[in-house]
This record gives structure tokens, C-alpha cells and sequence, in this order.
């Protein structure tokens, strides 16, 4: 099996941020609740998450972005930040959809059989939410319906017809709402395991690179209006 090296994976496309260095496994990770505070935030942690694995920077052989959909300042801060250290280090980007990250998280453990989809879904603000179903064949990820813009509502009615496993990161007040309507159609994961780590985008981008799939240093976010 290719050997990728040491990869940095970065995910700000919502509150929740999180770093990962990734060298076979995860060697450091944080995932926390950012709110606005992306700019300030995230070379902070990346510099510890580098530190706490024992990485120099110049080690490292990629750099993992997750590309959206997501907040619009959110992605920029990331997007910048991994096209700016690239560009320093002389390396490319990998680039993966956070939908594709939210739905690797979750797919696993959609039933015994693997078969029950995963709708993975992240708030782009206003109340909507990016939304897509994903299913697995064999080892892989394969998108099992194109990205909509929903509001809340009209997310969980899909859901519950889907009769799939709803990976969502919701506030206190949204899971209320879920847990009061949708209680008995809606499997949805709970607060620890909705939140996005960048471990998983990093096992993506690893996936990508050995498939032999292009990286380089320009990324080009998706964005929902």
C-alpha cells in the first residue's frame, strides 16, 4: 500500500473546527466549537496539533482541506490557510467535500448490513442546511443523490421518507425540535458524534492521493446561495 506521508487535514466549514495530523493513523487531533473565531483560532491549533505529534511542518508531504458547503467566512479562513502553508512548503492540496467528511464519520455504523444511507447535512446559514444522501460500496464513499438547500423542516421530512441516518451537527433548541416531531422517524446521531474530526477528512484525502488523483495548490470552495 502507497505510502502518502504526513498530511494535515483542516476543516473550518462550520462552528465546529477541527486539525488532525495524519501519518497511517491520527497523531493529534482537535475538534472544537469555533463559533466566528476561525482567523484567530486556527494556526494556533495547528501549530499545537504539529507540536503534540511530534511533526515539523516542513515533514509534512499534503495538505487535507475539507471545501464545503459551509459557512462563507468559515471555508475562506481554511481554504486560505491550507493554500498559504501549501505554497510555503512547496506541497499540494487535497481537496474533499465537508458533506463527504460528515457522511465517512457515520457510514460504518448505518446498520449491520451496510445498506441504510447516510444523509449527511451542514448549516450554511439563515436557517438552511447542505444537504446529500451517501451510501457505501465496498471500501468507498459514493454520493447517492446531488446536494440540496434545504430549511430545517424540509430536512428532516426527507429523512424520515429516506429512513436514513441523519448527520447533523444542531443546536440544543433544532435537536429539541427533532427529538419532539421526528422522535420515532428520525435516527439521528448524537451531539459527540455529529461533530466533524479531521481524522476522517484526512483518511479521504489519503484515499484520493493513492487513487492517484490530482493535487496541487489552488482549491476552489463550494458554495450554496
Amino acid at each position: 500500500m502507497q505510502d502518502v506521508g504526513t498530511l494535515l487535514a483542516i476543516d473550518t466549514s462550520g462552528a465546529t473546527a477541527s486539525v488532525a495530523v495524519y501519518h497511517d493513523q491520527v497523531l493529534a487531533e482537535s475538534v472544537w466549537q469555533s463559533g466566528r473565531g476561525h482567523s484567530a483560532q486556527l494556526l494556533p491549533t495547528i501549530e499545537a496539533m504539529l507540536n503534540l505529534a511530534r511533526v515539523d511542518r516542513r515533514e509534512l508531504a499534503a495538505i487535507a482541506v475539507a471545501t464545503g458547503p459551509g459557512s462563507y467566512s468559515g471555508l475562506r479562513v481554511g481554504v486560505s490557510t491550507a493554500m498559504g502553508l501549501a505554497l510555503a512548503l512547496g506541497i499540494g492540496v487535497a481537496q474533499v467535500p465537508t458533506l463527504d467528511v460528515i457522511a465517512w464519520g457515520h457510514l460504518v455504523l448505518a446498520s449491520a448490513d451496510g445498506k441504510r444511507p447516510i444523509r449527511a447535512a451542514i448549516e450554511i446559514g439563515r436557517g438552511h442546511y447542505a444537504t446529500a444522501r451517501f451510501r457505501r460500496a465496498a471500501q468507498q464513499l459514493e454520493h447517492d443523490s446531488r446536494i440540496e438547500n434545504l430549511g430545517l423542516g424540509e430536512l428532516l421530512e426527507i429523512a424520515s421518507v429516506e429512513h436514513a441516518v441523519l448527520a447533523v451537527d444542531l443546536d440544543r433548541q433544532a435537536r429539541e425540535q427533532v427529538e419532539r416531531n421526528y422522535a420515532a422517524r428520525i435516527d439521528l446521531v448524537p451531539p459527540a458524534a455529529a461533530a466533524r474530526r479531521a481524522g476522517f477528512l484526512a483518511e479521504l484525502a489519503v484515499q484520493q492521493i493513492r487513487r492517484g488523483e490530482p493535487i496541487g495548490g489552488s482549491v476552489e470552495p463550494i458554495y450554496l446561495h
